[in-house]
This record gives C-alpha cells, structure tokens and sequence, in this order.
C-alpha cells in the first residue's frame, strides 16, 4: 500500500512539473535555409539537435511567421516563374492557402488574421497601412514625407512598432492602431534596424550599431513602461531578423560572420547565453517561432 502511494505522489508530481515547466519546450524555430540554390524553410528543436524541411517549392520560401489567429505558418513563396503570393500553411497536413491580397507590399498579417498590415513606398518616402482581410477598409497609420517600415505587431494586435527617420535619423517608434497615440522611444547616433515585440508586450528588442560600413548590429532591450534601453549582446558578428520567442524566454536572430557564414542562433534573455541552432556551409536567415505541436 506504501508504494502504491508513493507511486500515485511520484506521478502526481511530474504531471505539476509538466505542466508548470520550462516553456520553452512547447516551441520550436523555423527559418529559410538556402540549399542547392534554392530558399526553403525548415524546423529544428530549440537545442538545434534535429532539423526537418518543410517546404520543397521549386521556387522561393521565405519570411515565415506563426500566425495565431489561423494556426497556421505564414511565409512568402513564389513559383518559378517568379509568381508571388503570401500563403498560410497547415503545419499537420501541410496544406497551404493562398491569402487575399498578397500583393500589397511588405505585407503582414495581424495576430488574429483578420487585418493586413503593409507598407506603400514612393521614392525615399514610406508608410505604413492596413485594411481588412478582404482589401475593405483602407487606412494609412503613418504620413509623413519620410521612410516608415519595418514593422512588428505586439501579440494582442493593438500596437505597431516601427523604424522611422523622420527626424533625420533612424529611430524606433511605437503606434498605438486604434489611438494613434505615437511615441518615439530612441534617440540618439546608432542605426535602428530590426525589432521584435516580447509576448507580453511590456518590451521591444531591437538591432542598433553604429554608423559605418564596417560596424555590425547588436541587440538592445527597451522596456516600454521605462523607457529604460539595456544591451543585450556585444559580439564579433551581426545580430539581424530578431525573433522573441513564444515562451518570452529567448530571442532568435540570424547571425552574420567571417568564419561561420550565415547562422541562426538563440540568446537566452535572463542568462545572455547563446545556443547555436545551424550549422554547415549554407545560408541560413529569417528565424521566427512556432509551437512544438504543431
């Protein structure tokens, strides 16, 4: 009888390990890698032990993101012919649908994937729009005679942020969508380029390096509430196309150097320690986060 309770507390305790555990095993990365001459997306493991294809379109794969509100894997693909659409991909089946209105530029999909998110360039000049899934309901977020991109969408879908050089050099932004409330959260001689929303949306990282041809990006924190900016990472290579994790716990980016070309890496945000996920002499880049079940 002792055992029988001592088995019954055992596995009464791995089920509360198991569900209160380490986030980060229910998540998992994709990326384009280009093979053979020809961009693909495949999935690997956080650890970076397994990597699996999951697109083999003759032509290009790429710029891929979970979306939530479908359950689907969204990316950008074109046929041989140079054919352009913005498809959702079920991840079980691998079924894929082509979206409406794929030709809008820079489009992005809204965490609930109702609303198209994109950009309208002339020239220099950029700004950010959006509408309604279907094209219905056109509104232009930013207006000024300037460049505006480079968008990220917080998880709840209800804020924008966004590299902007209407001051007359690059800095991050954030745009609350239904208010329009604006807020310019750097300012200072550094280049913001890329950024990426944490989960919670208390916090936006992003690359900043130095002007130069020879200077390399380095990944920031910026707590909103703060307005605090705390360096993330000091290497030797680029740190581009950052991806916070699911879980809130990681950050991906594609790293750039001399010696190992073009790799995904992950940065554990609480301990700064790096993991590898890639390897091998092919181009590697684009990371984004999906779940592990999936």
């Amino acid at each position: 009888m002792k055992n029988k309770w001592v088995s019954i507390l055992l596995l009464a305790l791995l089920l509360a390990a198991c569900a209160s555990g380490d986030k980060t095993l229910a998540e998992k990365l994709v990326y384009l890698k280009r093979a053979n001459g020809n961009f693909d997306l495949y999935s690997s493991d956080v650890l970076g032990q397994w990597e699996e294809r999951l697109t083999t379109n003759p032509g290009f794969d790429w710029q891929p993101y979970w979306n939530a509100g479908l359950g689907k894997m969204v990316y950008y693909t074109d046929d041989t012919s140079g054919h352009f659409s913005v498809v959702a991909r079920d991840l079980s089946s691998g079924q894929t649908d082509t979206l409406p209105n794929s030709q809008l530029p820079n489009f992005k999909l809204s965490p609930d994937g109702q609303t198209i998110f994109y950009t309208m360039a002339d020239g220099d000049v950029s700004n950010i729009w959006k509408c309604d899934l279907d094209g219905n309901n056109r509104f232009q977020l930013t207006n000024t005679n300037s460049y505006n991109g480079r968008f990220s969408i917080s998880s709840d879908g209800e804020k924008l942020a966004f590299i902007s050089d209407r001051t007359g050099s690059n800095e991050l932004y954030s745009l609350h969508i239904a208010s329009g409330e604006l807020k310019q959260l750097t300012d200072n001689q550094l280049i913001e380029k890329y950024n990426t929303w944490s989960p919670d949306g208390k916090r936006i990282a992003v690359t900043m390096r130095e002007e130069g041809e020879d200077t390399k990006e380095d990944i920031y924190i910026i707590e909103l509430e703060s307005g605090n900016i705390t360096r993330l990472t000091s290497t030797p290579y680029a740190e581009q196309e950052i991806s916070w994790s699911l879980s809130g716990k990681k950050i991906a980016f594609h790293g750039t150097s001399e010696n190992d070309g073009d790799q995904i890496y992950t940065i554990d945000i609480a301990d700064g320690k790096f993991t590898k996920i890639t390897s091998g002499d092919f181009y590697h880049g684009e990371p984004a986060w999906l779940p592990a079940s999936h």
